[in-house]
């Protein structure tokens, strides 16, 4: 199996981020206050709104 490398090294993904760090930090909030007990969709709003923000920033720099 291929060794890939980690999804962070990509700098278009480290721009997408770095454009929306603030849905990341509350997406990431959100999901470490419930761990061990996570669920499917537990954070849903957080992850939309980061969701949202990634996918606006990759259409603005198409």
């Amino acid at each position: 199996m291929k060794e890939r490398k980690p999804a962070a090294s990509s700098p278009a993904l480290a721009r997408i981020l770095a454009s929306c760090a603030s849905q990341a930090k509350d997406y990431g909030r959100c999901i470490a206050a419930k761990v061990p007990e996570i669920e499917h969709n537990m954070c849903s709003k957080e992850f939309l709104a980061l969701r949202a923000c990634m996918q606006t920033v990759v259409k603005n720099k198409a």
